[in-house]
């Protein structure tokens, strides 16, 4: 890749790939998955007074607020197009991932609904329901979905992009060791060196990784700021996992001057300051915003480790919005929730009971993760047995993760010792006749 690297000039290697920038950035920013639900009241609530603020509404100078005001009137005023249906659905994807609010997911899938009832829907159509499923941790119909478009088109820079994303998340570095070539083909070296730095990130090769973002870390002046500060969040995870907390901190500061107040980015950077032993910083990083599940969440577990007068009430208000989930059977966020209920409410029974089932959807470096800690903590190395056997099979290392991998080999060994030892009773002969 290298050779063929140094055969372009950095111009004409920028310029083959500007035309799928936003493709890419759409797809790989839900690599690292975070909490991004608005719950709703499962029950009717009334405020208390006319000063309780029950929403924040979107203000009409932000430009992203005008741009939904004209593409919806124009998708209304040709109701039968598919091609501007999408361009709606995109501009409320794109907006619910920044600001952590779920229901413009709601609003992009109502937008794209009616045109998937076709019994052959347009390859755009296709590619949005299938962002927005992936964007819900719907992977498997999400990754059926794909399946479908890469069918009708195999050459699909964006379905490629999305469904290696998925593949990632899901643990199949096989497929997207697959895609990442095909997206090399059809992309250029830009998106295969991004693609085959994330999938080197996830197996045990973090620093090969950070040296492929780094050589790519710049990609023009016409990009989108988006764009530069998603490159900068993966150099952050990617720092972060080889235990090179500074670096990590500086690229997450360089991913925020770019896009001040991003969901994604604040929560990413709160957990990673959690990590760091700095709770008061991860409070002052996202301020009171209670919109956000995943703001809030990093506030409450901040919170809870500095023992402030605030947890209490915040915490009873997580639980709310689990609950709420819970009831309307959301049961998507489980990663998050198993963390929440390990180490804030320290449940690790009906941790690992989350973890396990969380498993079975996804299995991203924080997936692993909080399945290892619940085992941990529950004192079932049994249970942690399939996470074992994945990081045996990938390589994956992490500086979070390593200990926790070594402790539980520990304890299964002791068991296992433990079992070998205890004194053997004869069972009865099931074919001996009983005395007459």
């Amino acid at each position: 890749m290298n050779d063929q690297h140094e055969g372009r000039s950095t111009e004409a290697r920028r310029g083959a790939s500007r035309g799928v920038l936003h493709l890419f950035l759409m797809s790989w920013l839900m690599l690292p998955l975070a909490l991004a639900a608005q719950t709703d009241r499962a029950t009717p609530y009334t405020p208390a007074n006319d000063a309780v603020v029950l929403q924040l509404v979107p203000p009409t100078t932000d430009p992203r607020v005008r741009q939904f005001d004209q593409l919806r009137n124009d998708f209304n005023a040709h109701p039968h197009d598919a091609t501007k249906a999408v361009r709606l659905a995109q501009a409320y994807i794109d907006y619910g991932r920044a600001t952590g609010d779920a229901r413009y997911l709601g609003r992009a899938m109502a937008v794209i609904e009616p045109f998937m009832a076709s019994s052959t829907p347009p390859v755009p159509v296709m590619l949005v329901h299938a962002t927005i499923q992936q964007s819900r941790h719907f992977f498997q119909a999400s990754r059926e979905e794909l399946t479908q478009v890469l069918k009708r088109d195999p050459t699909n820079v964006q379905a490629l992009l999305t469904l290696a994303t998925v593949a990632m998340v899901q643990g199949d570095h096989d497929l997207a060791n697959r895609l990442c070539v095909d997206l090399t083909n059809e992309a250029g070296n830009f998106m295969g060196m991004i693609c085959s730095a994330s999938l080197r990130g996830l197996s045990g090769e973090s620093a090969q990784a950070y040296a492929l973002l780094s050589y790519v870390q710049d990609p023009g002046p016409k990009a989108p700021s988006a764009i530069n500060a998603w490159i900068q969040g993966l150099l952050a995870d990617t720092a972060a996992r080889m235990g090179r907390a500074d670096l990590a901190d500086a690229h997450f500061k360089k991913a925020l001057q770019w896009t001040p107040g991003d969901n994604f980015l604040l929560a990413d950077y709160g957990e990673f300051l959690i990590d760091q032993n700095r709770a008061r910083d991860a409070i002052n990083l996202v301020g009171n915003d209670t919109q956000s599940d995943t703001s809030f969440l990093v506030r409450v577990t901040a919170e809870k480790v500095l023992a402030l007068p605030k947890a209490k009430a915040d915490i009873a208000e997580m639980n709310a919005r689990f609950q709420s989930m819970d009831q309307r059977g959301d049961h998507v966020f489980l990663r998050e929730e198993a963390s929440y209920l390990l180490h804030v409410e320290h449940d690790p029974k009906t941790a690992l009971a989350l973890a396990q089932q969380n498993w079975k959807e996804q299995r991203a470096p924080k997936d692993v993760r909080v399945y290892l800690e619940a085992a941990l903590v529950a004192n079932d190395a049994t249970a942690a047995k399939p996470a074992l056997d994945f990081i045996d099979r990938t390589h994956l290392a992490d500086v979070t993760i390593d200990p926790l991998v070594v402790q539980l080999k520990a304890m299964a060994s002791k068991d296992s010792t433990a079992a070998l030892s205890a004194p053997v009773t004869s069972a009865p002969d099931s074919t001996r006749r009983s005395p007459r």
